[in-house]
């Protein structure tokens, strides 16, 4: 085996050990970045579950063979035969899943320009949070409900299209007369691009995520579904019992209060100005 090693790596340059070293990390990163994206997928889930299963079955066909199982031994070759159409299968099965994170893909700017929460409205960018979060602790307080969107680098160009354009300036008065019962608007989502309410009434994927409490309606369930397949943050405020929720990536957080979802306001963002300061009335 060493003698094997030492013939194949003879000759090398340095070069060809770089490049070696380039190629492996590249490939790592690759693997990694895909693996991340489909963890907390259903695609995830099943890839673990058929894993499991054909190592059950290859153990299986292993012992069948030893004991004379004939029979046995045939069904599972012909299990462990299939298992080259495995991708063909996933595909046709989790083509949904699969067409949203293709679609969060093309919606990334891929010439490198960085979109900035804060870089509309540098001079105070508390502002805008201090607007949200005052307006949700009204809405919470009164059990209007609410569902409102903040765009960070993803195109929602698509999410925006299916609402009331207004844009409008980000005010806690603006926000709850949108979500008030009687409001033509209040339906849908809002949706807030820097310091600005871009479209109301929007309409948002449902998510499909299995793990969600039974209890929450269409209303979290589409506020989960626009950060699983972009990287906006949204605000749920429930109609029922007030509670404030947040989601981000596809992870939902609730039992909120004003003040911690401020501060997770801030951190998501990125970016604080330093020096601000918030007053929650």
């Amino acid at each position: 085996m060493i003698n094997y090693l030492l013939e194949f790596f003879e000759g090398w340059t340095i070069w060809n050990y770089l490049a070696s070293i380039l190629d492996i990390a590249i490939i790592t990163i690759i693997l990694y970045f895909i693996l991340s994206a489909l963890q907390a997928t259903r695609v995830w889930q099943l890839i673990q579950g058929l894993i499991i299963f054909f190592i059950s079955v290859f153990i299986a066909s292993y012992f069948s063979n030893i004991l004379g199982l004939v029979a046995f031994n045939y069904v599972l070759k012909a299990i462990l035969s299939i298992g080259g159409m495995l991708p063909i299968i996933i595909v046709i099965i989790f083509q949904p899943e699969i067409r949203k994170f293709m679609g969060s893909l093309g919606r990334r700017n891929l010439f490198g320009e960085t979109f900035n929460f804060f870089s509309e409205f540098e001079e105070n960018p508390i502002k805008t949070i201090d607007e949200i979060v005052k307006a949700v602790k009204y809405l919470s307080l009164n059990k209007i409900g609410a569902l409102i969107v903040i765009k960070k680098e993803d195109n929602l160009t698509d999410i925006i299209q299916t609402g009331i354009p207004l844009n409008s300036i980000v005010t806690s008065e603006l926000i709850s007369t949108i979500f008030y019962t009687n409001s033509p608007l209040h339906d849908g989502a809002i949706v807030i691009d820097g310091n600005t309410i871009v479209a109301a009434r929007c309409l948002l994927p449902l998510s499909e995520n299995e793990r969600l409490e039974k209890e929450l309606g269409t209303r979290h369930r589409a506020g989960v579904g626009i950060t699983e397949v972009t990287d906006a943050l949204s605000i749920i405020v429930s109609e029922e019992t007030g509670i404030i929720s947040l989601s981000t990536q596809g992870k939902l957080t609730r039992y909120l209060s004003v003040l911690e979802l401020r501060g997770m306001l801030i951190l998501l963002l990125k970016k604080e100005k330093r020096g601000g300061k918030v007053k929650v009335d």
